[in-house]
């Protein structure tokens, strides 16, 4: 039996739910007190070495967990530390202890392919951050621009503890936290466009902030924007499910949740999620065509009217009750490029494109600054009246990527994401619907990345990894997948 079909019973899912549920709210006390972060961050420290220690598949679970939940990482933040600083560090020095005579003997190191790519992308991440410190940048932005590369130490440690048999779970682990984000998306939406008065939103809207698990807009006519960084992994749980919906028609929890994700990416009025979703979409419905013609059936089309209706239909609900309002939010979101982030992107293509132009070939290292004149009223005010800013992070992904590290580095991701396709499509007439799954994710991931950063970032790193080790040449194979 495929993880992908009708589960037994188990008792992951909801362990995974609670955990993720007293996370939240653990996050708003932590907030609210500030000394509660340390203790919470402790705890987990404790748990994840018992976990890591005890099993060590834990060192994939408890990373990915936090990934799927986690948006940026500092849910629970103490000086210098944070949930995904905290995690990083305790299951790398785990796996390096209980590991450390065999560290050349690794399985990723065997799959020669991806082992090769692995390891010259490593040595010319290390290449750009000397280039910044080269360059004279300022050392502090040239860390943060590159730490979010730290994250790929990740890839041995998952490719040497995966089996398939853990699959089930990491899609389990998956939904549990895409549900909650799902629901705290539509609960916001309720809260920010009600405006309880026995409700202190403030406090709400700047736990969110502060914890930079998210960010709440007001759009028009007291609708809010409730956009979250790891709504993305909505996307993946949404192509997984719909797969899912189209085997089993009569699958009511599947829909729900499907439904409940659905109106989640609405109110997130994130136009690179939607034009990244409906690409993957497109792409799962022509390798069926190609390739599993037999699956073609009235289905696929029920199955996304049904789900569209239900999603909008609860966003209208969460929006209007109990006082009922009326706007069509999502054409306009759409058509509309004058709000100050499209204004700032478009604002920045040219300066970047000169930059890019300069060094095309190895970028100009971590770092790199860019000056350009916005129109973002949050940046052209009296006091700066013509609107300048300077930079070295930017929306546009890719191009951020070319600024820093040239060709080479993307060229690299390039080599990367193609063996990923290939391995994927090796398998699409014997496992397909896993096979579909990612790869509509993936190419969904490659289209965010144009204009919001993603694949350098853990967010975007995280699920290349994960696709790396499910087709990995090395990774464990045994019966209990199916």
């Amino acid at each position: 039996m495929s993880y992908f079909s009708k589960e037994k019973q188990n008792r992951f899912f909801p362990k995974w739910l609670v955990i993720f549920i007293v996370l939240e709210l653990l996050s708003g006390l932590a907030w609210r007190f500030n000394d509660l972060n340390w203790v919470v961050l402790l705890i987990i420290a404790l748990v994840s070495l018992f976990f890591l220690f005890k099993k060590p598949i834990y060192s994939l679970y408890i990373p990915l967990a936090e990934i799927f939940w986690g948006s940026l990482g500092h849910s629970f933040d103490y000086n210098i530390i944070n949930t995904r600083l905290l995690i990083f560090i305790l299951v790398v020095l785990v796996f390096v202890i209980t590991n450390i005579r065999q560290l050349n003997k690794l399985k990723l190191f065997k799959d020669k392919a991806l082992g090769r790519v692995y390891l010259f992308l490593l040595f010319f991440i290390l290449v750009t951050v000397v280039s910044g410190y080269y360059n004279s940048y300022n050392l502090k932005k040239v860390f943060f621009d590159a730490n979010a590369y730290f994250y790929l130490l990740y890839l041995p440690i998952w490719y040497e503890v995966y089996d398939k048999k853990y699959l089930k779970n990491v899609f389990d682990i998956l939904k549990a936290a895409v549900l909650v984000i799902a629901v705290k998306t539509l609960v916001l939406l309720n809260i920010f466009s009600q405006g309880y008065e026995f409700i202190d939103t403030d406090s709400i809207y700047k736990w969110v902030r502060d914890t930079r698990t998210g960010e709440i807009t007001p759009f028009k006519d007291s609708f809010f924007r409730i956009f979250m960084q790891s709504q993305f992994y909505l996307i993946l749980a949404w192509f997984w499910l719909f797969l899912k919906q189209m085997k089993d028609f009569k699958n009511k929890n599947s829909f729900l949740l499907l439904a409940i994700i659905s109106a989640a990416l609405m109110i997130s009025l994130s136009r690179s999620f939607w034009l990244g979703a409906f690409i993957g979409l497109l792409f799962i419905v022509i390798n069926i065509f190609i390739y599993q013609k037999k699956r073609i059936s009235f289905h696929i089309f029920l199955s996304l009217g049904a789900v569209a209706v239900a999603g909008i239909l609860l966003v209208q609900v969460f929006y209007n009750l109990p006082i009922y309002k009326n706007i069509n939010i999502f054409t306009q979101r759409t058509t509309s490029v004058a709000e100050p982030a499209a204004n700032t992107r478009s604002q920045l293509w040219g300066p970047m494109w000169q930059t890019i132009a300069e060094r095309p070939v190895i970028g100009h290292g971590f770092g790199k600054e860019i000056s350009f004149k916005s129109s973002d009223p949050r940046i052209k005010n009296v006091d700066n009246p013509e609107g300048w800013t300077t930079t070295y992070a930017f929306e546009w992904g890719w191009m951020d990527q070319l600024v820093k590290g040239g060709g080479i580095l993307v060229l690299l991701f390039v080599i990367w994401i193609m063996q990923l396709y290939y391995r994927a499509y090796v398998r699409i007439t014997t496992d397909p619907v896993l096979s579909l799954v990612l790869t509509a994710t993936l190419t969904s991931l490659l289209i965010i990345h144009i204009f919001t950063p993603y694949i350098n970032h853990p967010l975007g790193l995280a699920f290349l990894m994960l696709v790396s080790i499910i087709f990995g040449s090395y990774a464990k194979k045994t019966n209990s997948y199916y």
